[in-house]
């Protein structure tokens, strides 16, 4: 079933190598039965420090990978080693990533989460691109990925590599948006066209959310309520347009219980990958 689909699967998190919430479950689980299922997975992760990690004794490919940050170019290394779904690429900067939790404490996340994860987004598709990585979907993971499809339809709208390349976002937690001053738009090298309420700005913010609920090709939620978090009371104010304007785009798909049930659940996936591929070509969007 859907051998030939390939995907690359971009997550902040991911069971057991990283994990601060309910995501890492999610992606953990579900790219294993999307590979029982034959779907092609390849994993990109950034590469903390994480004795789950070391683990896997990852081997370092690609020594230096200048990564374009802001006016900057800023190094990144990447590391494979091999998963149960298939090969696991690690984004390596030891500024961004060697720190004692993902985002940040209980207290406070990192005050340059924006750097770290405009950053991340960037050095996936520059590495991709430089492995020539094949993907007929690129599905990313709640806002810390959401400038992949942003910058998919930016920065690399020329590429022939990406071309064919449907992006899904996923919708895990609708409280956390990635909220940025605006200043931190400087970092994806886009310009203040941008900064507008029907693209990247929200409140006065910078929200990385918008980038993948605009640019996307499909989105979906795992929960209802991470939807109705977003159509209803304050939060809504910016997001209301865009559920109107793509919500043939919209979908939920809720997370399996058990591994019969991400096998189930997987198939889904497949189902929207394909509609995604649909969407992206101009086909059907129901």
């Amino acid at each position: 079933m859907n051998k030939s689909l390939r995907v690359l699967f971009v997550s902040p998190e991911a069971s057991p190598f990283a994990k601060s919430g309910g995501l890492a479950d999610s992606a953990g689980y579900l790219s294993g039965s999307l590979a029982r299922l034959g779907v092609e997975m390849s994993l990109v992760l950034p590469k903390y420090r994480r004795p789950e990690i070391e683990a896997l004794n990852p081997e370092l490919i690609l020594p230096e990978l200048l990564v374009p940050l802001g006016a900057d170019k800023v190094k990144a290394s990447v590391f494979k080693a091999t998963g149960a779904a298939g090969p696991i690429f690690f984004i390596d900067n030891p500024k961004y990533f060697c720190r004692d939790e993902i985002y940040g404490s209980a207290k406070e996340e990192y005050l340059d989460n924006d750097e770290r994860f405009t950053f991340f987004c960037r050095a996936v598709l520059e590495f991709a691109l430089k492995a020539k990585l094949p993907a007929d979907i690129i599905h990313c993971h709640d806002w810390p990925t959401a400038l992949v499809p942003l910058f998919l339809h930016t920065h690399y709208a020329q590429k022939s590599h990406f071309k064919d390349a449907a992006t899904v976002f996923s919708l895990h937690d609708a409280a956390h948006q990635g909220k940025f001053p605006p200043e931190s738009l400087a970092l994806t090298g886009l310009n203040w066209d941008f900064f507008t309420p029907d693209q990247l700005a929200l409140n006065g913010k910078f929200n990385f959310l918008k980038a993948g609920l605009i640019f996307s090709d499909a989105v979906h939620a795992v929960d209802p309520s991470c939807m109705s978090e977003l159509r209803s009371g304050s939060a809504a104010l910016g997001f209301e347009e865009i559920f109107r304007r793509r919500r043939d785009a919209f979908s939920i798909i809720r997370d399996g219980a058990d591994e019969a049930a991400w096998d189930r659940t997987a198939k889904e996936y497949i189902k929207l990958y394909e509609n995604a591929i649909d969407i992206k070509r101009g086909g059907p969007r129901g």
